[in-house]
C-alpha cells in the first residue's frame, strides 16, 4: 500500500477507497443536501441500509437506537444533526441550545459528543452576532473536528503500533473505533502481521458485526468469541495484548468503556497480559475520578431479546449498564495523539506538546 494519490479520507494520509468501510466518510454520517445521511450499524456488515435525517430529533433518535456507533462518529453526527435545527426559519440561539442539550442527552457518559456540541454552539453565536450562514459554520466546524479526529486517531495508532510485536494476538472488545482501524492501516502499510479476536459483545454485537468486519476486510486472520472467552484465552497464552477504546479516561486514569471492559482488564491483570486503552484525545478534565462517571443505563428489554425474539421467561426482568469503570492500575498504558502514558500520569497529558489544537 502506497500513500494515496487519489481522492484521500479524512486523515490526509490513505487513500478513501484503502480505508476500511467504518472510517470512511460513507461509513459514518455525512451531510447531504440539508439532510444527514447515516449507514444504519445495526444491519452490517451483511446490508448496507443508510437513514436519511430531516430533524435534530431523528438524528438524536438514530443514536439512542444505535444506528451510529462510537463515541467520536456519534459526536460527529450530531454536529450535523444541529445542523439540521439551524436551518429552520427564525433560529435563535435559544433553538440551538435546546437541541443541543437534546442531542448530548443521547449518550450521557462519553463527553466527546458534549465537547462537539459545546463547539458548534460556540460558532453559530459568532454566526449569528455577525450575520453569517449559522448552518455554514455548524457544518465548517463539524467538518473540521471530523478531519482531525481522523488525524488524531492515526497519530494514536502509530504510537500503539510501536507496543506490538509481528504475529501478536490481540484481544478487543466492543468497536474501538477509529483509533482501532488506523491501527490495523498502520500495521498493514508496514508489514506487521497481526491475529484479531473479537469478543461478540452482547447485547448489539458490535465486536462481532464491526470489529471483525473492520479487520477482515484488511485482510488480518479474524476470530470471534462469546464474551465469556477471553479470560480462558489470556490463561492460556494465546493474547499477547488486551485493547479496547474508551468513552471516557478521567484524570486519575481510570477508563470507562462497554460493559465487560473490566471483567477483562481483571483476566489481563492476573494472566499478565498488557491492556492498552486507545484515547486518542487523551484525559477528560472534567471527571477527576472514576466516581464522576455518570453511566448510561439502557432498557433491560435489550439483554432480554436476540435479533427481535424474546429468549427469556415473560416474567424475567434486564439490566442493562452500558458502560463499567476500569480502575487505573489494571491499565498498562493509555496511548493518545501526543505519546504513551501510564495510567496514573494521563493527567500530564496536557503539558504535552499537541500533535493538533485539540477540538475535542
Amino acid at each position: 500500500m502506497q500513500p494515496a494519490t487519489e481522492i484521500l479520507g479524512l486523515d490526509g494520509f490513505y487513500a478513501e477507497s484503502a480505508l476500511p468501510t467504518l472510517i470512511k466518510r460513507s461509513g459514518m454520517a455525512i451531510w447531504a443536501d440539508g439532510e444527514v445521511r447515516i449507514l444504519d450499524r445495526r444491519k452490517l456488515p451483511h446490508s448496507k441500509e443508510y437513514l436519511y435525517c430531516k430533524t435534530t430529533e431523528e438524528v438524536a433518535e438514530a443514536i439512542e437506537m444505535m444506528v451510529i456507533q462510537g463515541a467520536f462518529s456519534i459526536s460527529i453526527a450530531a454536529g450535523y444533526g444541529l445542523a439540521l435545527t439551524a436551518q429552520e426559519s427564525n433560529l435563535s440561539i435559544k433553538d440551538l441550545r435546546e437541541a443541543a442539550a437534546r442531542l448530548k442527552a443521547t449518550r450521557p457518559t462519553g463527553l466527546a459528543l458534549s465537547r462537539v456540541m459545546d463547539l458548534c454552539l460556540y460558532q453559530a453565536e459568532i454566526a449569528i452576532k455577525s450575520g453569517s450562514s449559522v448552518v455554514r459554520e455548524i457544518i465548517k466546524i463539524t467538518d473540521t473536528i471530523a478531519s482531525d479526529l481522523a488525524k488524531q486517531a492515526r497519530k494514536t495508532a502509530q504510537y500503539a503500533l510501536g507496543l506490538l510485536n509481528d504475529g501478536d494476538t490481540i484481544l478487543t472488545h466492543c468497536f474501538p473505533d477509529r483509533s482501532y482501524a488506523y491501527l490495523l492501516m498502520e500495521a498493514k502499510y508496514n508489514n506487521i502481521s497481526l491475529n484479531v479476536i473479537c469478543s461478540e459483545t452482547r447485547p448489539y454485537l458490535q465486536g462481532s458485526k464491526l470489529t471483525s468486519w473492520c479487520a477482515a476486510e484488511l485482510g488480518f486472520e479474524v476470530h470471534v468469541i462469546t464474551d465469556g472467552m477471553g479470560g480462558a484465552l489470556m490463561k492460556e497464552g494465546t493474547i499477547n495484548a488486551f485493547i479496547t477504546a474508551a468513552d471516557t479516561v478521567c484524570m486519575d486514569g481510570s477508563v470507562a468503556n462497554k460493559i465487560g471492559t473490566y471483567q477483562y482488564a481483571l483476566a489481563a491483570n492476573a494472566n499478565n497480559v498488557p491492556y492498552y486503552v486507545l484515547r486518542q484525545s487523551g484525559p477528560d478534565n472534567e471527571n477527576k475520578s472514576g466516581g464522576d462517571i455518570v453511566i448510561e443505563q439502557r432498557s433491560g428489554q435489550d439483554i432480554l431479546t436476540f435479533n427481535g425474539v424474546r429468549i427469556t421467561p415473560n416474567n424475567v426482568k434486564g439490566r442493562y449498564p452500558c458502560f463499567d469503570v476500569t480502575p487505573s492500575e489494571l491499565v498498562s498504558s493509555i496511548i493518545t495523539d501526543r505519546g504513551i502514558f501510564n495510567a496514573n500520569a494521563i493527567h500530564s497529558y496536557n503539558e504535552k506538546e499537541p500533535f493538533l489544537d485539540n477540538l475535542v
